[in-house]
């Protein structure tokens, strides 16, 4: 199983590695800094100040679990730039940015990082038959700072670009 885990992680880069080869830079519209802002119970999130859906489907916003906020996450990383695929047979999530890629099971306590096998503090889940992830694990995997502002119920994701 772990090899073929490891084999799907190192094709989809290699796929990424093609993809980006022909992308050219939009130097002029780049920014310092991604933010994206998003608060528990709020089906939108904010990046770079423009408003947009967190799971434009459902509605689905994003609940804490055991001190831990899961969402789903595919419009967080199509918004950083990266893609999201689901193995529905093996209950996969495979996220994928640059050269990073995460795979996470549904109800299991490890994911893989690109090749290194990690454990997570919460499980990934399926709530109202919407895939949640803990985001802080998954962000912090891809390079991003998070910050959870308590009193607000706010979760702050930030990277210089």
């Amino acid at each position: 199983m772990k090899k073929a885990i490891i084999m799907c992680m190192i094709v989809i880069c290699l796929m990424f590695g093609m993809i980006g080869c022909g992308v050219q830079a939009d130097t002029e519209n780049m920014t310092d800094i991604f933010t994206l802002e998003m608060q528990i119970g709020s089906p939108v999130m904010t990046i770079d100040g423009e408003k947009m859906s967190i799971d434009e489907e459902r509605g689905t916003a994003p609940v804490v679990m055991n001190g831990r906020t899961l969402l789903p996450v595919r419009a967080v990383i199509e918004a950083m730039g990266g893609a999201v695929y689901w193995e529905e047979d093996t209950q996969n999530v495979i996220i994928a940015l640059e050269e990073t890629v995460i795979i996470l099971t549904i109800d299991a306590a490890s994911a893989f990082v690109n090749t290194e096998e990690k454990t997570l503090d919460i499980t990934p889940c399926i709530i109202n038959n919407r895939t949640m992830l803990p985001i802080r694990f998954i962000s912090e995997n891809l390079g991003y700072r998070v910050q959870w502002i308590e009193e607000e119920q706010k979760i702050i994701i930030a990277k210089e670009i």
